[in-house]
């Protein structure tokens, strides 16, 4: 069974308040991080299926975005039942309802299989493979003595909003949400320098690395093409 979010966690509700450049302006404004509203969730999802699957680096790699097997809402449905856990986070500019990014956040818990959906994609089980790769290597639940943690499945900044420190801030609510939902650890793989060097900054540090020739010589025997960032890595936040 899914671990939900408690009752006695409002939702939704505003995380973190920052200030950066307003790119249309170019003055300083406040933004800030919340829940993403239910009534958002389609939005992300295309967000999700269009740029996230174009820009990320694992997915640039093996061009996802193009796969025929992921017409429709086929990939939309690689993220559809995390949103539903309501645990994702969204970042607006003040007085602006303009989504500038999204962190797509589930909860694992140790021994308990998610939700598991056929997929077709060659490319996506793929993906997934190294993913599943890389938590293993992690092992973050003996390294931390915890039987849960908060998880993510995708960090966006939309293009416009890109090079303001939108991401980083982002990572940095997921620091009061978890401690809300009373988890002592956040963890991601993040896959590419930019967001590597981002959560390097909001405080993660490094569980495991390796390199991306390395994964397709070698377990996960998983190849990544024309990839200009040299290592895959999970990292780690305590939230206690």
């Amino acid at each position: 069974m899914t671990w939900k979010r408690p009752e006695n966690v409002a939702f939704p509700q505003v995380w973190l308040t920052f200030e950066a450049k307003d790119p249309d302006t170019g003055k300083i404004v406040k933004y800030h991080v919340q829940d993403l509203p239910e009534d958002r969730f389609d939005e992300v999802l295309n967000l999700m299926s269009t740029i996230f699957l174009r820009d990320e680096t694992m997915c640039r790699s093996l061009d996802i975005l193009n796969d025929p097997d992921l017409k429709g809402r086929s990939g939309k449905s690689i993220w559809d039942d995390i949103l539903k856990q309501k645990f994702s986070l969204v970042c607006f500019k003040e007085g602006s309802d303009e989504i500038c990014g999204v962190n797509v956040l589930e909860v694992l818990e140790k021994d308990v299989k998610g939700n598991e959906m056929e997929i077709k994609s060659s490319k996506i089980q793929a993906l997934m493979k190294a993913m599943e790769f890389m938590k293993a290597q992690a092992d973050t639940y003996n390294r931390y003595g915890v039987d849960k943690f908060l998880h993510a499945m995708g960090l966006l900044v939309v293009p416009k909003y890109r090079g303001l420190g939108l991401s980083t801030e982002i990572l940095k609510a997921r620091v009061p949400l978890g401690r809300a939902l009373g988890l002592k650890l956040t963890g991601t793989v993040f896959t590419g320098i930019a967001s590597q060097n981002t959560a390097a900054k909001a405080g993660f540090v490094e569980d495991y690395s390796v390199l991306y020739e390395d994964m397709g010589k070698k377990e996960p025997f998983v190849e990544f093409p024309n990839i200009s960032t040299p290592y895959c890595k999970f990292m780690s936040l305590r939230l206690d």
